[in-house]
């Protein structure tokens, strides 16, 4: 079975999101494999697809160009993107008049999305999920910086992840299917911090 990626372009491990493992590829992207699709197979990968393809009809100003390449007849899929510099989105940040008008649009996006799919995109992830007490970051809406780690002039907001929180889950997907439903709870509260 072919893959649609050359093994020998991986670079070192990046990191770990919420449901993914992240390798430099090539020179300047990276790419990710994911745990849910590695658990779940066919249904994730189409899972996967489908999200994207919202998150580009309705966040296309703010999503990050990624090729989901898909083998083994659709049940593998691995994702590659451009390799950016960024960090979370900070409560502070709205203070900045460009992130500011940025977020506000994010939010009226969101809203139109909500209103005509019933359905809300992960905007917190696990590090907002996980994290106790104060959380004033949105782990999933993150800010561009420069190559001096400070903003660049244009102050990007860029969703790197679009995973809409909705699952129609079979047996072994019940835990996820509640953790989907308790990132729910939790992003609205967090959200309305941002929005006050």
């Amino acid at each position: 079975m072919k893959k649609p990626y050359d093994k020998n372009k991986i670079g070192k491990f990046i990191g770990w999101g919420g449901e993914h493992l992240v390798y430099e590829y090539e020179k300047d992207k990276v790419i990710k494999f994911s745990l849910h699709i590695w658990l779940s197979g066919r249904k994730a990968v189409e899972k996967k697809m489908q999200d994207y393809q919202v998150g580009k009809h309705y966040f296309s100003k703010y999503l990050l160009q990624t090729d989901i390449l898909a083998w083994d007849g659709g049940k593998r899929a691995i994702e590659i993107q451009k390799k950016i510099k960024c960090r979370f989105l900070h409560k502070d940040d709205l203070r900045i008049k460009e992130l500011n008008e940025q977020f506000h649009d994010l939010m009226q996006c969101h809203q139109k999305m909500l209103k005509e799919t019933n359905t809300s995109m992960d905007f917190i992830g696990r590090e907002g999920l996980l994290k106790a007490g104060k959380n004033n970051e949105i782990s999933n809406v993150l800010v561009t910086l420069d190559k001096n780690n400070k903003y660049n002039k244009s102050n990007q907001l860029v969703l790197i992840d679009f995973t809409l929180l909705k699952i129609i889950p079979k047996f072994y997907e019940w835990p996820l299917w509640l953790l989907i439903e308790w990132a729910k709870r939790r992003q609205k509260k967090l959200l309305k911090k941002f929005i006050k």
